[in-house]
């Protein structure tokens, strides 16, 4: 008689739920970072190096008995592992920048007011006023990228004012149609060279940044078809705007 053959027990597969909208911005930004990655992975190599060639040299002078050319290469050390902690964190700050999920589209003044709410700690404690000035027609928007360029952007105006300053955040519409977006500082300003060369990574005027930031926000910003520029205020301060196309999604 012919063996019976025991079919293997086939269980339903579980359907797959679509992504929220949280985790798509997640993808989308991580997406972006990852355009970056060669210049991250060199910028994050020269400080390696540097950190190895310091801990050899402290090793030979600890050998040595010199104490205090060993404080000086730790110090080294430090300074580059500090490096590299700022490069990974504004990394992570841009793919965990989530915005509450949004079922329909949203006013761009939302966005922005969200924005300031998220950085009010950091502009009270750096002593900057923040003011909105919106035009009362501006288009629907439904993603939440920008809340992460928003917050960016007001974050970088307060770190020009490092006195305390203002900034003034407006909406307008432009005669091509499209939704401008302008933060307006009253900082230091930058060399009107660099007006270009700070949306490129790694370029930075700032002692302490990373240059990383504003390479994300452009990408994001271009993935709406749209632009950033930034100029100085004839008076003194800086002027970042955000141009999107007025009533138009991302391109998928």
């Amino acid at each position: 008689m012919p063996k019976h053959q025991k079919l293997p027990i086939q269980h339903p597969s579980k359907k797959e739920l679509p992504p929220t909208q949280n985790e798509l911005t997640n993808i989308e930004n991580l997406a972006i970072i990852g355009k970056h990655s060669a210049e991250v992975a060199h910028e994050l190599n020269n400080p390696l190096d540097g950190i190895l060639r310091y801990i050899n040299l402290t090793m030979r002078s600890i050998e040595q008995g010199n104490i205090e050319k060993s404080k000086e290469y730790l110090a080294q050390c430090r300074q580059g592992l500090m490096r590299m902690i700022q490069i990974v964190s504004e990394l992570l700050e841009f793919s965990r920048s989530n915005y509450p999920p949004q079922e329909e589209h949203i006013k761009i003044e939302q966005v922005i007011e969200d924005s300031v709410k998220t950085m009010a700690a950091k502009a009270e404690s750096s002593n900057v006023l923040v003011s909105q000035n919106h035009h009362p027609q501006m288009p629907l928007i439904k993603s939440v990228n920008l809340f992460a360029v928003f917050c960016n952007l007001i974050k970088n105006a307060i770190d020009a004012m490092p006195n305390g300053g203002q900034l003034n955040i407006s909406t307008r519409l432009t005669a091509d149609n499209f939704a401008a977006i302008e933060f307006r500082d009253t900082g230091t300003g930058f060399a009107s060279e660099d007006a270009e060369a700070i949306f490129e990574p790694f370029y930075t005027t700032k002692n302490k940044g990373t240059g990383l930031g504003l390479a994300i926000c452009k990408d994001i910003i271009e993935k709406y078809n749209g632009r950033i520029t930034a100029e100085n205020a004839p008076q003194g301060g800086g002027i970042f705007t955000v141009y999107l196309p007025a009533g138009r999604g991302p391109q998928r």
